[in-house]
């Protein structure tokens, strides 16, 4: 068991925690162990609609969240609709190594489970590393965003798609100049922005890993009107190096 006196063991800042649990008994342990370990529990809940209500209001910076909740919705349940409204970091507490309930929360990508009983070690731990890939993936998502931003802002088409063709990125010169939304065109294959099919030989055959300039490529709107852009194709590759598929960068010809 932790000491107190073991200061490097403890969490450097105070992290705002909701329970949930419908064990009154297992609640109040966990609370307990909670602020033993410097934690602020928030508040506590015993079902579905009083866990939504309280996340809503409280916004945790985490939830401790009992997988078989009694009556109504079940954690996962619960875990879904909470996380369909806002993002928060949900930790699965359960007394059974179920691999079906295990398949079935997946689907809610909890940040961590904690099997019944479990020591302060293992809650530190599983809380600590939930809560840093969190911040961790707030700091990318802002990243992402800033990069979109600066893509968006670009006088030029700039379209990223995988090896298959299929639409990762889409600019905002992209959707004026093709009468299509972002979120469309992310369903869809580059291909079916062509004009002239003999032109996908240009977009997806050849050399990934080469630079194409001032490729000519017929395009068409969304109305079915064509138009003719000069292209520029370059790879696209993610953080480790690997290709992902390619940079398109388009300037129609007046």
């Amino acid at each position: 068991m932790l000491k107190y006196e073991d200061q490097s063991l403890l969490t450097s800042s105070k992290k705002r925690i909701l329970v949930v649990e419908d064990d009154i008994q297992m609640s109040k342990f966990i609370q307990f162990k909670l602020d033993y370990l410097g934690y602020d529990v928030v508040g506590d809940a015993i079902n579905c609609e009083q866990a939504l209500d309280r996340s809503r209001m409280l916004k945790p910076d985490l939830i401790l969240m009992d997988i078989m909740l009694e009556g109504g919705d079940d954690g996962i349940e619960t875990a879904q609709k909470i996380i369909d409204r806002q993002h928060v970091p949900i930790i699965y507490l359960t007394a059974h190594e179920d691999e079906v309930l295990f398949d079935r929360a997946k689907i809610t990508e909890p940040f961590g489970y904690l099997i019944k009983p479990f020591n302060d070690r293992d809650l530190r731990i599983v809380l600590e590393t939930s809560l840093y890939r969190h911040a961790q993936d707030k700091r990318i998502k802002r990243a992402l965003q800033d990069v979109r931003n600066i893509i968006n802002s670009a006088v030029f088409i700039m379209i990223t798609y995988n090896l298959e063709g299929h639409i990762i990125e889409f600019n905002k010169m992209a959707e004026n100049t093709f009468g299509l939304k972002r979120k469309i065109a992310k369903k869809r294959s580059v291909i079916t922005l062509l004009d002239d099919q003999a032109d996908s030989a240009i977009l997806l055959d050849g050399d990934p890993l080469a630079v194409h300039q001032h490729e000519e490529v017929n395009f068409k709107d969304e109305a079915g009107k064509p138009f003719l852009c000069l292209v520029v194709l370059s790879p696209l590759q993610g953080s480790d190096d690997s290709l992902q598929g390619r940079l398109l960068v388009a300037q129609p010809v007046v």
